[in-house]
């Protein structure tokens, strides 16, 4: 039966798009050292697409910013849930942070890599993750 279907799956540190046919994709994220509080450096924003968060294995939140942030801006933190759907507009400002057992299916527009921009994190915001953030990934 199984060669009637693609199962897709990703075990390896980071990201990787296991699916893509032209108009969206789907890609699994595990925990890397660049999502944990301490090393969270920046913020995307997609231009033309919203993205779809589903938590599959252990933690994750959502760092969220409008589209208008500044350097003072504060940020939000949206706790992920396993087997729910979170679905981020365009034009939000966003990053996520990770426990190291994460295991996070996003869905986007096949473009969003080409209409993204990035922004570093003040270090004001930097300085206020961990406060943010707390105790959710422990």
């Amino acid at each position: 039966m199984s060669e009637l279907i693609n199962i897709l799956s990703y075990e390896g540190e980071g990201i990787d798009e296991v699916y893509d046919n032209g108009k969206w994709l789907i890609a699994i994220k595990n925990w890397r050292e660049a999502n944990t509080v301490e090393k969270v450096m920046r913020l995307e924003i997609h231009h033309t697409t919203d993205q779809q968060f589903m938590l599959i294995h252990g933690k994750a939140c959502l760092l969220l910013a409008p589209t208008d942030m500044d350097d003072d801006t504060v940020l939000k933190v949206q706790p992920l849930e396993i087997g729910k759907v979170f679905s981020l507009p365009k034009e939000t400002w966003f990053n996520n942070v990770l426990s190291k057992d994460c295991k996070l299916m996003y869905v986007e527009g096949h473009d969003a890599i080409d209409n993204s921009e990035y922004r570093p994190m003040s270090d004001k915001q930097r300085a206020s993750l961990k406060e943010l953030v707390g105790d959710l990934l422990d």
